[in-house]
Order: structure tokens, then C-alpha cells, then sequence
């Protein structure tokens, strides 16, 4: 593939993870509870939840830092400060991946733990209203509603790191072919260049004691 089409792809990918992280921090930031009974929670009060924003806010400033050096690559066809900066920001892309695909871990199974905690909970506690009471529904459709938005957080930022484990198959760290050591290499010259002379200094006695044609 061309060199150009790459970088280009690499940029469009990373504004694609620039807009799936900063939609995830809208949201997961904006997550908040509040039920009729006077009670209230955020994000804040949910240990998982306080990792996935962090992680949200490290993997933006990573892509707005490696945005930039991509979008230069593309302009100006150089490498910015050091020629081994592509190395070391393909190895800081597989750090941010990794660490996305925790977040993402634990948001899902923070949320799905908690919800059925919740649910669990409110189906015993607040039974006396009624099955189908209407202040029972309203805490479960606002509780619904408050995990709902931890799992759309989520669920955009597992697109964010689809989108950076794309990025580091598309590196050309990852097509490098491993080549023969030059000092394999002249192991093996020397090696041949021996079996040739013991070969010729075997056949060379052989000639010397050849006998000589009779003379007329």
C-alpha cells in the first residue's frame, strides 16, 4: 500500500478516536442519578466509573498530542523533532491501547454488576408500592437511564480502541521481516571458502602423481 494512503488513513482513524473519546467523556461525565425518594449519584461515586473517565481523559490528550504529528507527517512529509519519534509513538499507541481495553472492561462489568445489584435491591425494598406502582417504575426507568449512559460510554469507547488496535496493524513495525546477521553471513562464506580449499588441495596430489604418457 502507498506510504501516503497509510498516513491518510492513519489520520482519519485518529480524529475517529479523537470523536469517540470526547463523545465517551461527555457522556460518562454527564452520567448523573437522581431518584424521587431524595437520593442522588454521579460517576464520581462509582470507583469503576472514575477509571473509565481518567482513562478517557489520558486516551484524548495521547490522540490530540499524536493527531498533531500525523497531520504534520502528512503536510510536510518529515518526522518531527527526532527520526525515532515513529517508534516510540507506535509503542505509546500500543501502551493506550491496552489500557483502553481495561477501561472498557471494567466499565461493562461495573455497569452489569451494579445494575443487577440495583434492580435486585429495589424489587425487595420498595415492594409495598406495588408491582405495577408508578413511583417503582419511575426509580427503575431512572436508574435504567443511569446505567444506559455508562454503557453508551463504554460501548463508544471500544470503538476507540478497535479504531487504535487498527492503527498499530497498519504501523510498519508491525510488517518488519527479520534479516540474516551479517555476522551469520560470513560464518558461512568463511565455511564455504574452506570446503573449497580442501576440495582443490585433495585433487592437487592427484594430478602430481598422474602418471606421464609414454614417449614415441
Amino acid at each position: 500500500m502507498d506510504p501516503k494512503v497509510v498516513a491518510l488513513i492513519v489520520v482519519g482513524l485518529r480524529i475517529f478516536i479523537f470523536l469517540c473519546l470526547l463523545i465517551a467523556l461527555v457522556v460518562i461525565a454527564t452520567d448523573k442519578l437522581a431518584l424521587i425518594d431524595g437520593f442522588k449519584a454521579t460517576f464520581n461515586d462509582v470507583q469503576g466509573y472514575r477509571y473509565v473517565l481518567s482513562v478517557t481523559i489520558i486516551g484524548l490528550a495521547h490522540t490530540i498530542l499524536q493527531l498533531g504529528f500525523s497531520i504534520y507527517h502528512v503536510i510536510t512529509q518529515n518526522i518531527p523533532f527526532w527520526n525515532g519519534l515513529p517508534l516510540f509513538n507506535y509503542y505509546a499507541d500500543q501502551v493506550i491501547t491496552w489500557v483502553l481495553a481495561t477501561a472498557v472492561g471494567a466499565g461493562f462489568a461495573v455497569t452489569a454488576e451494579l445494575k443487577r445489584f440495583v434492580d435486585s435491591r429495589i424489587d425487595r425494598e420498595l415492594g409495598d408500592y406495588g408491582f405495577f406502582s408508578p413511583q417503582v417504575d419511575e426509580q427503575k426507568s431512572l436508574i435504567d437511564e443511569f446505567f444506559d449512559k455508562a454503557y453508551i460510554a463504554t460501548a463508544i469507547l471500544f470503538l476507540a480502541f478497535l479504531s487504535m488496535a487498527t492503527l498499530l496493524l497498519l504501523s510498519p513495525f508491525n510488517r518488519i521481516k527479520p534479516t540474516p546477521r551479517p555476522t551469520q553471513d560470513l560464518e558461512a562464506q568463511k565455511l564455504e571458502a574452506q570446503s573449497s580449499q580442501a576440495q582443490s588441495s585433495q585433487a592437487q596430489p592427484t594430478e602430481a602423481h598422474s602418471p606421464e604418457p609414454p614417449s614415441g
